[in-house]
C-alpha cells in the first residue's frame, strides 16, 4: 500500500512538472514589445511602412459596402478567398482570387499598374482560360490616412489597431489590427455607416512584408488577349475581386 501511495505522488509531481515545462514552453515572450503598453509600435512614421506585401487572404461580406460604376455604393454579401501581392513603391498589384456569392463562383487573377494605368483581368469559363485589357479602374493601394487608435489584443497576440474613417465615397468606415511585434497584417473589419447596416472581415494568413515580383509577369495569354471572346464575357468583367475595394493600405 505504501509503494502504490508512494508511486501515485511521483506520478502526480511528474505530471505537474512536465505540464508546468509544457506550458513555459508555448509562452508567448512579450519582452521584445519593450513594455510599450498603449503605445503605438507600428507605422510610427514613413520610413517604417513596408515597401509592399504579400499574403493569403480570406474576407467574409454581409451586406458590406462596394462601389457601383456609376461612383455609388451597393450592398453585397459573399465569401472570396485567395492571394494578394502589392508593391507600394512600383505601383503594382496581383489578385488570385475566387469569388463566391452563393448562386455563382468566380475564379480569376487580377494584375493591375499604375504606371501605364492598365489592368489585366483573367477568368476561367468551362476550364478555359480568357483575358482581357482595360483601363485601370482604380488607385493600387498606398499608405493614407491610417489613425492610430489603440493596443488591441486578439487571442494572446498584443495588436496596434488603426482606424481608416470615410471609405468607399464616405459610406465606410474600416479598422485595421496588425501584429505589434512585427506589424503584420492579421484582420481588416469595413462596416457601413449608411443604410443599411453591413460588415466586411478580412483575415491574411502566411504575411510577408515584401512583394513577390515574380507575380507581376503576365501569362502568354494576357500578352495576346483573343478579341472576340470579350462580348460573351462582359458579365463575368464586372466580378472583380472585392479585396482590392476593401483592402487595409
Amino acid at each position: 500500500m505504501k509503494l502504490l501511495f508512494s508511486l501515485l505522488i511521483m506520478m502526480t509531481i511528474a505530471f505537474n512538472c512536465c505540464k508546468s515545462f509544457s506550458l513555459a514552453n508555448n509562452k508567448i515572450d512579450y519582452s521584445k514589445f519593450e513594455n510599450k503598453v498603449n503605445q503605438q509600435q507600428c507605422f510610427t512614421s514613413s520610413g517604417s511602412y513596408p515597401s509592399g506585401y504579400s499574403s493569403s487572404y480570406v474576407s467574409l461580406s454581409f451586406n458590406g459596402n462596394y462601389p457601383t460604376s456609376n461612383g455609388g455604393v451597393q450592398q453585397l454579401s459573399f465569401l472570396e478567398s485567395g492571394y494578394i501581392d502589392i508593391d507600394f513603391v512600383g505601383g503594382q498589384l496581383f489578385v488570385n482570387f475566387l469569388l463566391d456569392e452563393g448562386n455563382t463562383k468566380t475564379k480569376g487573377n487580377l494584375w493591375a499598374f499604375s504606371g501605364n494605368s492598365t489592368q489585366y483581368v483573367s477568368v476561367n469559363v468551362n476550364e478555359t482560360d480568357y483575358c482581357f485589357q482595360q483601363p485601370l479602374i482604380f488607385s493600387v493601394p498606398s499608405f493614407n490616412g491610417l489613425k492610430y487608435v489603440t493596443d488591441f489584443e486578439l487571442g494572446t497576440v498584443q495588436c496596434d489597431m488603426f482606424e481608416q474613417n470615410n471609405v468607399e465615397g464616405n459610406f465606410t468606415n474600416q479598422v485595421l489590427l496588425v501584429d505589434k511585434s512585427d506589424c503584420s497584417l492579421l484582420s481588416g473589419t469595413t462596416q457601413n455607416i449608411n443604410s443599411p447596416s453591413g460588415y466586411t472581415m478580412t483575415n491574411f494568413y502566411y504575411y510577408t512584408p515584401a512583394a513577390d515580383q515574380e507575380f507581376f509577369q503576365l501569362p502568354s495569354i494576357c500578352l495576346n488577349p483573343p478579341q472576340s471572346t470579350k462580348s460573351k464575357l462582359n458579365s463575368l468583367l464586372a466580378k472583380l475581386p472585392k479585396i482590392i475595394q476593401n483592402l487595409p493600405f
